[in-house]
């Protein structure tokens, strides 16, 4: 438990400081943004080096597409400050270079543009009408889609298990608002092979059907929360984003969509951080009762 607790916290350290809650706004200018719909525009920046990965994976280039898993020796290049970490990252990276070399092409998916198209038909629909926008008011709140894609290897079998993430910030004025990303994997870890042969044709089912979920599921939660409940709180173990290993992990219960449970993980200095969407079998989740 320790050694992946040092990896999440060490290999995303910056992230605390990228997504610290800033001061809310005045009750009155809060009242004035919310009766207007939230505008929504997509980041081309992708996922931040600094912010949302842990270091030593691997971007499949000209993409939105990370591959992680297969990292080691985080522990290590501690001991050595800095440049000892930068150093196992690049040793890190390369592993992950190897392992998808010949199959680049066929892990590519434009999670960007598929995010813009379900989106657009959704907002468009009664459901989410009144909630959203695609054009900026000059008085609203602005909502700002980063989505990317994190393929992560599973030490053991080396098998693959895809997800989505989304991150967002609704900003209203000066507000910059409060960093919230949205975890999905759905189904089972796969070899590569089978994920990457007819041109990657099962990858991209896998990932279009989890986004349709993350988007639903993210359109909820900020046009009107899931309750965030501090006595919900649960403890989850197996795999998590971006870690090759099962782990045992803290986090709250947000209740459910569909089949699947919503669990929040908290604390910005961690990379899988956020609402996490899981199938049932997905986790093994134990409430913690509280001592009286």
């Amino acid at each position: 438990m320790k050694r992946f607790v040092m990896f999440a916290m060490v290999m995303s350290t910056p992230a605390a400081m990228a997504q610290t809650v800033a001061p809310q706004a005045p009750a009155s200018a809060t009242a004035a943004a919310s009766s207007a719909p939230t505008a929504i525009v997509f980041s081309e920046k992708g996922a931040s080096g600094m912010s949302d990965l842990p270091m030593g994976v691997h971007r499949i280039p000209d993409s939105d597409v990370v591959v992680s898993g297969y990292q080691g020796g985080g522990g290590i290049g501690m001991l050595f400050g800095v440049v000892g970490t930068l150093v196992q990252s690049s040793i890190n990276a390369g592993t992950g270079t190897k392992k998808v070399s010949n199959v680049e092409d066929d892990l590519r998916f434009d999670v960007r543009a598929k995010s813009i198209e379900m989106v657009n038909t959704l907002i468009a629909g009664d459901k989410f009408r009144s909630a959203y926008t695609l054009t900026p008011q000059p008085d609203g709140s602005t909502m700002t889609v980063t989505p990317y894609v994190v393929l992560t290897f599973v030490k053991k079998t080396d098998d693959l298990r895809p997800y989505v993430v989304l991150k967002t910030k609704v900003a209203t004025g000066k507000d910059s608002g409060k960093t919230i990303k949205y975890f999905c994997c759905e189904g089972k870890a796969l070899p590569l092979a089978s994920l990457t042969e007819n041109n990657g044709a099962l990858l991209k089912e896998v990932l279009a059907a989890e986004l349709d979920t993350a988007v639903n599921v993210m359109l909820l939660d900020r046009s009107q929360p899931f309750p965030r409940n501090d006595e919900a709180k649960v403890s989850t173990n197996g795999l998590l984003p971006f870690i090759g290993k099962p782990m045992k992990w803290g986090g709250f219960d947000l209740g459910g969509y569909k089949d699947k449970r919503l669990l929040e993980f908290r604390g910005g200095i961690f990379v899988f951080s956020g609402v996490n969407i899981v199938e049932p079998d997905g986790l093994e989740i134990t409430p913690i009762v509280k001592k009286k």
